[in-house]
């Protein structure tokens, strides 16, 4: 790889009632730039991940970093979207322009502000992920297509339910731990492994503790080439980065593979 992070920022997630999308884009752009020691004038590119507008009324995401600074005014600035890999796919544009030797330093934000629907709405924003024609009236909705995977992979493999209790109690022992998570709560190894009021089924064998709330929250990274990054005081460089897309329809794929 030829690119480095020399700048980064994260906020806190959660439902972040006094935050607008724009706000946490403005925020996470800012400290990223200030963290890597350039002015924003030095940024030559953006790239926005941004999964679905649809979550807010302000869906047109690409020119909102302009907001943190004068400088980075007419600077190109682009939206991406990939789905639950959206914030990976910005930074491979980032690091596709790098490589193209189109830019020195490019900041990538990634935001989403998903708590202003209710959870109905979030559900049919978030159903629009799946193949439409195909799965959009799954049980549970968006859950629910990951429901089918779990189910699918019990019917090969025998019941798991122990093992994504595990994954479960060590995923919130380590939020409990994380400042910026959403949830930060330990919960013991019979709460998750035995479904209950508190922790009832969601869609096939998976339940709550198993499952993503949504949330709201945003990051950013400056980055640039290895040669610049030498001479600056932070970096962290790129060992791999690949990007493949499989077919959509679940019907065209073995869905537990990977």
């Amino acid at each position: 790889m030829t690119a480095c992070i020399v700048g980064w920022s994260h906020g806190k997630f959660g439902k972040l009632d006094g935050e607008t999308s724009e706000s946490l884009i403005v925020k996470a752009a800012s400290e990223a730039i200030a963290h890597a020691g350039i002015e924003p004038r030095d940024v030559d590119v953006i790239y926005v991940g941004n999964m679905n507008g649809g979550f807010v009324r302000q869906e047109f995401h690409s020119s909102l970093p302009l907001q943190a600074h004068p400088d980075l005014r007419f600077k190109p600035s682009t939206r991406v979207e990939n789905a639950c890999a959206t914030g990976s796919a910005a930074i491979h544009m980032g690091l596709n322009t790098l490589a193209a030797g189109k830019a020195r330093f490019v900041l990538v934000v990634g935001v989403e502000k998903m708590t202003e629907l209710n959870s109905t709405q979030a559900g049919e924003v978030l159903i629009k992920a799946s193949y439409v024609a195909e799965e959009a009236n799954i049980e549970a909705g968006f859950a629910g297509i990951f429901g089918k995977i779990t189910s699918a992979y019990f019917q090969r493999y025998g019941d798991k339910s122990d093992a994504l209790a595990r994954i479960a109690v060590k995923a919130h022992k380590n939020g409990a731990k994380n400042p910026y998570a959403h949830f930060q709560k330990e919960f013991a190894y019979e709460f998750c492994r035995t479904p209950s009021d508190k922790n009832p089924f969601v869609a096939g064998p998976l339940k709550r503790t198993d499952c993503s709330p949504v949330t709201d929250g945003a990051a950013a990274v400056i980055l640039t080439d290895v040669g610049t990054a030498l001479g600056m005081k932070q970096a962290i460089a790129f060992r791999a980065a690949e990007h493949v897309n499989d077919f959509l329809p679940m019907s065209k794929r073995d869905i537990i593979k990977f």
